[in-house]
């Protein structure tokens, strides 16, 4: 059957690397996301299968190790609010055979004091146990998000580019951060909590329940097993057939939405008696399911209380039996009742404690597929400071993956155009051949033609992607042989499409290594980005927080603020998208002009966009899917009269029109 396993654990899609479409039910077969690849969910499925819960247990013991204090006094608290439960029960005792049946005042005051002093116990101890384990929890879930965040920010440009969308890591994998690491958290307090105050709890009140009557206590307890396993079978049950249900809904659901959205093929083709019969199968197929559950579920309760009705007529004859011949007191009985009604709740809590460890387990093995995953190879040894900004393309190519060149992809995450992230998607895979392009130091180069060929060059600079064969020289030295935080110190990147961070005006320009900017500074580079008459406007200035994704901004402002991260940085090479797209047309000149500025005096590739970029430009370059097909000077170009010059005139119309501009 084609497509995925789509199951849904607590409310919670899982696989989380699976994009959920819609309402996500139990055993649903799902399609693969037409926009994720196939292969990446089904190798994280079995890394996680490969690891069993043993190895997850101990691999996170290293995180909660450190709290390892806090542990041993959430454990002496739990076992001490374990301890009073028994005691609870033993109190019974005393107070039916000594202070009702023998009317005895003094000890009933002493009974009672007894009941105060454990609940008090019980309520400190609780309180401090509960605190302390939850303090435990959260910072093991601080612990993993740091080192998961910390993991995002080495991951190689591979990962990023598996996600489905354009420019952003998916929700699926957002989720891996936002959902698993808290669920992690919750199944340890819980877990630590049952196998530690219930499991206590449990053995204190059977040890008890044997020390009043051993015989009556094994028959309460087979009988509690008994009733313990009817509804094990009967839950699991109700399970299976709420997926069945789900299952049924979800059929219903899609003959519904699929009549919706075609129903101009349905009433084209006379489709609607076969969509009503369709519909009135799926229909009463859905009753059907609903009513088995319900003669299930209504035969629950009923059958619960006849065993438990069963097990308490057996267990008051032989109690009867057992007064009679003097070997059970009254005290002892009721004693032996409440140490069985306290059991009921821990011994739940203990057998349902399998489920949210697994669901534990498995948003741990999550996690740690993506922290074992491979970070982003560092090759380079020599430290570069400011460059001249020389860049040298050596017969350079991209394509199959090499020995040499392991972790590069073949698949572009757009540091540019965001159309051409999409393009690989559709399965037009990019490759160069045999790419020489010499640029000087303060030249700028406008590349035009096919985006995807663009983006591999693009990315190519800051060693997003790295070249099959050939090399690229910076001043002499090969990028592989740059470390890359140098490297990448050189580079700055302008594009509409560059997000904003949920933060100030001023923390977006002045972002990452530039935090230290004083405002004077901040305020220069957003003036020359032609941004400071809207920051004016704006309610707090260069303070004022510009929401997820600058959404707080329009377009054209966004793209200022790109600018002026540039200018701040000065970066000595510059990649440049000039594609304004949905760009306000009144801001246009605005814009054009921050870009002017932003490419004066460094080494510029621009994703060309405007003519008179093309004619100012040193170098004009022009690539389809594999190779360079033109360059030299816009001039040039033009008197070749060939495909560059078909493609401006496509662009920007005839020649006339050409020279009027």
């Amino acid at each position: 059957m084609r497509g995925f396993y789509k199951g849904c654990l607590n409310s919670r899609c899982f696989p989380h690397f699976i994009r959920c479409q819609g309402e996500c039910h139990n055993t649903v077969f799902a399609e693969p996301a037409a926009s994720a690849p196939a292969i990446r969910p089904v190798r994280l499925m079995q890394n996680i299968q490969n690891t069993g819960p043993r190895q997850l247990c101990l691999r996170l013991m290293r995180y909660v190790a450190p709290y390892w204090d806090a542990l041993i006094l959430a454990t002496v608290c739990m076992i001490a609010t374990a301890a009073t439960v028994p005691m609870l029960a033993a109190l019974m005792q005393p107070t039916m055979d000594e202070v009702i049946a023998n009317r005895n005042p003094e000890l009933l005051q002493l009974v009672l004091l007894g009941i105060i002093s454990l609940f008090a116990v019980r309520a400190i101890a609780g309180h401090l146990a509960a605190y302390v384990l939850h303090w435990a929890g959260s910072k093991l879930v601080v612990d993993l998000l740091c080192e998961i965040f910390d993991k995002l920010l080495v991951l190689p440009h591979s990962y990023y580019e598996s996600c489905p969308g354009s420019n952003h890591i998916s929700v699926d994998h957002v989720s891996r951060i936002t959902s698993d690491a808290p669920e992690v958290g919750r199944a340890f307090v819980n877990g630590v909590t049952v196998m530690i105050k219930d499991t206590f709890t449990v053995i204190g009140l059977l040890a008890w329940m044997f020390y009043l009557n051993w015989t009556l206590a094994l028959l309460i307890l087979l009988m509690s097993s008994v009733i313990l396993l009817v509804t094990q079978l009967l839950g699991e049950r109700l399970r299976e057939m709420g997926r069945e249900s789900a299952q049924a809904i979800e059929g219903l659901t899609r003959i519904l939405k699929g009549s919706a959205l075609n129903f101009m093929v349905v009433k084209l083709y006379g489709g609607e008696q076969y969509e009503n019969r369709r519909m009135r199968e799926q229909a009463e197929e859905t009753r059907r399911f609903f009513m088995k559950r319900v003669a299930v579920a209504s035969l629950y309760i009923p059958l619960i209380q006849t065993i438990g009705a069963a097990a308490i007529v057996l267990t008051l004859y032989f109690a009867a039996n057992e007064a009679v011949a003097g070997e059970l007191t009254a005290g002892s009985f009721a004693s032996l009742i409440a140490a069985i009604l306290l059991l009921i709740a821990p011994a739940r809590r203990i057998a349902e404690v399998g489920e949210t460890l697994q669901h534990g387990l498995l948003a741990a093995g999550s996690l740690f597929s993506l922290l074992d995953g491979e970070v982003e190879s560092e090759t380079g040894t020599v430290v570069i400071q400011r460059v001249r900004g020389e860049l040298q393309f050596e017969e350079v190519g991209y394509g199959e993956r090499t020995e040499r060149n392991p972790d590069t992809s073949l698949k572009i995450h757009s540091l540019a155009n965001s159309d051409s992230a999409a393009a690989w998607r559709r399965g037009s895979n990019p490759g160069l051949h045999d790419v020489t392009l010499i640029i000087q130091p303060g030249e700028t180069v406008a590349v035009v033609g096919c985006a995807e060929t663009m983006d591999v060059l693009t990315c190519m600079v800051p060693r997003f992607l790295n070249p099959t064969s050939g090399r690229i020289l910076l001043d002499g030295h090969d990028l592989r042989n740059i470390t890359l935080a140098s490297l990448r110190a050189n580079i700055a990147l302008v594009s509409p499409h560059t997000a904003l961070f949920n933060d100030t005006v001023a923390a977006n320009i002045a972002y990452g290594a530039m935090g230290r900017a004083t405002e004077a500074r901040i305020t220069w580079a957003a003036r020359a980005a032609h941004a400071s008459e809207f920051i004016r406007k704006l309610p707090d200035g260069l303070q004022t927080v510009v929401g997820e994704g600058g959404v707080e901004l329009r377009g054209s402002q966004r793209l200022r603020i790109a600018i002026a991260r540039a200018l701040l940085k000065n970066a000595p090479l510059l990649i440049l998208n000039e594609k304004l797209g949905m760009i306000e047309p009144e801001s246009v000149s605005l814009v054009q002009a921050a870009l002017d500025t932003a490419m004066q005096g460094r080494t510029t590739f621009v994703i060309a966009d405007r003519l008179s970029t093309l004619e100012r430009a040193d170098q004009v370059v022009m690539v389809d899917k594999e190779r360079i097909v033109e360059r030299g000077s816009h001039r040039e170009l033009m008197a070749r009269d060939g495909a560059y010059t078909r493609l401006i005139r496509r662009l920007f119309g005839s020649k006339a029109a050409i020279a009027a501009r």
